[in-house]
């Protein structure tokens, strides 16, 4: 029997940890933060929980490890050591929940530097109403381990991060998703050249049987694209994704328009979703593709189905965090995108609206905001909070853009609701979109986004 070490106590590491206990392996559980070994230790006593020092590694073992611990950089961890001197293997969840549950099952995969929780959560959400067996989980903040088990025929759609995805060996999605491939990470992945050959693992496995759905707009992506075209050894079937041409063999959403080019079919579709922006029309063409995909697979795809999706995405009201605009109060739209954690993400937002009060900052992105220097004639004023507060405040001085350092989010709204109050504009927009990690004040990005959202309700 496989001895199980889970190092990380996070929602996917509490999660595996108490599955695996309930399937009678051996599974203890640690973390560098000794506080939450002593605090989960009272919450989950059906879990051995020991510091690392305690516990003997050994071959047998499979250590689950959590993408949050460096593998790499700044300096790879302790525990890397401890495997090459002990031969214990190192999983993330997703590999090990695959392990167990892969046989009659589809496991679909989607990364992507931006909107892979949308195309995730979409995805889903045309799934389930098609009544297709599916649930949503991975990095999208759903554990995979909390997830229906002991299934058949199910389809388990997943959001894969970089991270994850460093740790994958014998993950074999049967529809795997690349959306886009801007910098990111880049302190956890050494370079730029490393975090793209990341993102190729997803294709990692698949065979004559899979599908590979890749977007040939963005140039990194575009190039990963070629190259599995190029490659003899690669077998599964190459699905391209645009929102500007129409794909040789592949799905475009242009303007109001679907335009599917697979299995030697063509077919155009009005489409009119609630998501609004060339972003979405990106993330609805991956979700149509992904879908046909599974369609085909399962010798379902015609012109019907493909209708019936459409309808399906014209319902989808979208995620939470993410351009979510959370009320309206005297001629000012609050609008909650807590989850740009990036400038690229952040662009979207800053395309969408105007007459913008834009509150932003936290722990910076290589690169910073240079890449929205042609959006500053939008904002009014921005708003900076966290430990980026400096470093933007010159850019944006540079660029005579007016700005307040604020350093909390609370003091920020208020600021931006006393400016926009007094403001003669008809249209106002205070847009809570940080260009940069919650790391610095916040747990994460959803704890930040929520309290954004209770600025707004308080009001």
């Amino acid at each position: 029997m496989n001895k199980f070490i889970v190092y990380g106590l996070g929602i996917s590491g509490i999660s595996t940890a108490k599955a695996l206990a309930q399937k009678n392996f051996e599974v203890t559980a640690t973390d560098d933060n000794q506080r939450l070994i002593e605090d989960d230790a009272q919450k989950y006593p059906e879990i051995n929980f020991k510091n690392c020092s305690e516990i003997s590694f050994d071959k047998d073992t499979k250590i689950s490890f959590a993408p949050g611990i460096p593998l790499h950089f700044p300096r790879p961890h302790k525990i890397l050591e401890i495997c090459q001197k002990t031969q214990a293997q190192l999983s993330c969840d997703i590999e090990i929940f695959y392990e167990l549950n892969h046989l009659n099952n589809n496991f679909i995969g989607i990364t992507g530097t931006n909107g892979k929780s949308t195309t995730t959560a979409l995805t889903g959400f045309i799934f389930e109403n098609l009544k297709v067996p599916s649930k949503i989980g991975g990095n999208i903040g759903i554990a995979c381990f909390d997830l229906p088990q002991n299934q058949n025929n199910f389809n388990y759609i997943l959001e894969v991060s970089s991270y994850q995805l460093d740790l994958m060996k014998n993950v074999r999605f049967n529809i795997a998703c690349l959306l886009n491939i801007t910098p990111d990470h880049i302190d956890r992945h050494g370079s730029f050249e490393e975090y793209i050959h990341s993102k190729k693992r997803i294709f990692l496995n698949q065979n004559a049987q899979d599908f590979a759905v890749i977007d040939i707009d963005n140039p990194n992506s575009a190039k990963v694209f070629a190259e599995l075209k190029n490659n003899q050894n690669f077998q599964a079937n190459l699905v391209e994704i645009s929102t500007a041409k129409i794909p040789q063999n592949g799905v475009a959403v242009i303007e109001n328009k679907v335009l599917v080019n697979l299995q030697n079919q063509k077919f155009e579709f009005e489409i009119n979703p609630i998501l609004k922006g060339k972003h979405n029309h990106q993330n609805i063409a991956c979700a149509i593709a992904i879908t046909c995909c599974y369609l085909i697979k399962n010798a379902q795809f015609n012109q019907q189905k493909i209708q019936q999706i459409i309808k399906i995405i014209e319902e989808f009201k979208g995620l939470k965090h993410r351009m979510q605009l959370v009320g309206a109060v005297d001629g000012i739209s609050f609008v909650n995108d807590s989850k740009a954690t990036n400038a690229e993400s952040t662009e979207n937002a800053l395309k969408s609206y105007d007459n913008i009060f834009w509150i932003l900052g936290g722990k910076a992105k290589e690169g910073g905001i240079e890449s929205l220097k042609p959006y500053f004639s939008k904002i009014q004023k921005a708003y900076l909070i966290g430990e980026a507060s400096d470093e933007f405040a010159k850019f944006l001085a540079q660029n005579f853009v007016n700005y307040e350092k604020c350093q909390t989010l609370k003091n920020a709204f208020d600021k931006a609701l006393i400016d926009a109050k007094s403001s003669n504009l008809i249209e106002k927009n205070i847009i809570l979109s940080p260009a940069c990690a919650s790391f610095d004040q916040w747990k994460n990005f959803e704890e930040r986004g929520d309290f954004f959202c209770k600025l707004v309700n308080d009001i």
